[in-house]
């Protein structure tokens, strides 16, 4: 291992980024434009602030609704009377007190052709979970992950989602923009996905002497959810190690600090503090040729609503000035490290950067580490800027059979790997440093 490599693996502490994921975790949910939101906006600015070297930039990013979950009911009314174990996904409007009842449409894989040969108005839509390393899952312009404005305005009253896992375990999907979305929108258990299914097709679920009163008995929801939403804003976090040579020239390493369940610890309070440790370790390199900027970013979970911002106001006038930006998001547990190589973001195919991803493989080879690429049916925080056309890699590790909990209220700070932490900031570090003094 030559010099350089050592002084950052040296530089790294897993006991700082602990400190840093225990404390985001304990906020509780960050909802992009909500008061934990900005407080751990603060800690983050606060820790940038305590590196010497970096400069600091916080901006206020408008248009988004503070959202804020009180309560939620969902029940069968018909055929049979049955509550279901629910929450309120992430924006979901708010009901009247007396709730919104409707009948409930499955679409099975919830694919484009799916929805297009149904009549989905006065319905709460259904869909099985969005499929991982799939890209036809279906999404619009407006929300992340379904075509929720196209059935809103087709007269859809409502969605269910159901999770993947059993186990009675509440899985959020994300089908609202930064502005919320006009009608309930609500999340199941895996057991009730699929006894709602089965009444759907009316089999073995309807009880015992159940007479049918119809060739087709439809199933018909009372789903209540208390809500409040108010106009915000969220807030970006910008650390700059200014570099000498050509400090216009930028490489960028990117982690959004929102979540839409839970504590979020893996998703994503594990990359905002690989963020923060790679920053310092890099400021203890000295000056780099290129700036280095490390970015954590409100409103992933809205649809990378904070990196949409951060483009739109520093990368378009000139986007050949930023020669690389690294994207963390769920990297704290798993059997694999991946590279993404194309995502669906907001309704269009993007590819991640065959080069930059190659340069990330590169790194890991002189380390000793073992990474792979992978597709992902979603982007995050890399899809605003390869649309801007800037050469973007992506790390995960949410693709394993050991880390199933995504968006669910079991990702605290207890399925984290720590240690493991090093391994990405030692990665990111080397990566950065290489391409800033190239």
């Amino acid at each position: 291992m030559n010099e350089m490599r050592a002084k950052i693996r040296e530089n790294i502490s897993a006991a700082r980024m602990a400190a840093d994921v225990k404390y985001l975790a304990d906020l509780g949910p960050r909802y992009a434009g909500s008061e934990r939101e900005w407080q751990a906006a603060q800690y983050i600015e606060t820790q940038f602030g305590q590196v010497n070297g970096l400069s600091i930039q916080v901006d206020e990013v408008p248009g988004v609704n503070a959202w804020q979950h009180i309560d939620t009911r969902v029940r069968v009314i018909e055929p049979v009377v049955q509550e279901l174990t629910g929450s309120a996904i992430l924006g979901s409007g708010a009901t009247p007190d007396e709730g919104v009842i409707g009948e409930l449409l499955y679409v099975g894989m919830g694919r484009m052709e799916d929805y297009e040969k149904v009549d989905v108005k006065d319905k709460f839509v259904m869909r099985d979970p969005p499929r991982a390393m799939m890209l036809d899952n279906p999404a619009d312009e407006t929300a992340p992950q379904g075509p929720t404005e196209m059935l809103i305005k087709r007269g859809a009253i409502g969605f269910v989602e159901h999770s993947r896992l059993p186990g009675r375990i509440v899985q959020t999907d994300l089908l609202s923009g930064p502005k919320g979305l006009a009608v309930p929108a609500v999340a199941v258990t895996y057991e009730d996905g699929q006894y709602l299914k089965e009444l759907y097709r009316e089999w073995y679920a309807i009880p015992k002497g159940f007479k049918r009163k119809a060739e087709h008995q439809p199933v018909k929801l009372q789903v209540w959810v208390k809500a409040e939403s108010k106009e915000s804003h969220g807030i970006n976090v910008i650390a700059t190690l200014k570099g000498s040579e050509r400090p216009h020239e930028k490489v960028l390493l990117v982690a959004h600090h929102d979540n839409p369940l839970g504590a979020g610890a893996c998703d994503n309070a594990t990359a905002v503090a690989v963020n923060l440790e790679a920053a310092r370790a890099l400021a203890k390199m000295g000056i780099p040729r290129r700036t280095i900027e490390f970015v954590s970013v409100t409103g992933e979970e809205y649809g990378e609503f904070g990196s949409f911002a951060y483009v739109n106001k520093y990368v378009k006038a000139n986007p050949a000035n930023y020669k690389g930006v690294m994207v963390l998001d769920i990297i704290g547990n798993g059997d694999h490290l991946y590279y993404i190589t194309e995502s669906i973001c907001m309704g269009k195919l993007v590819k991640n950067s065959p080069w930059l991803n190659e340069y990330v493989e590169k790194v890991c080879d002189q380390l000793g580490y073992v990474i792979e690429g992978t597709q992902l049916e979603y982007a995050s925080d890399d899809g605003p800027f390869i649309l801007a056309g800037v050469p973007t890699t992506y790390l995960a590790k949410l693709i394993s059979n050991s880390w199933p909990w995504l968006h669910t209220y079991m990702d605290d700070f207890s399925v984290v790997d720590i240690n493991g932490l090093t391994v990405i900031a030692e990665i990111c570090a080397n990566t950065l440093w290489q391409l800033a003094n190239e």
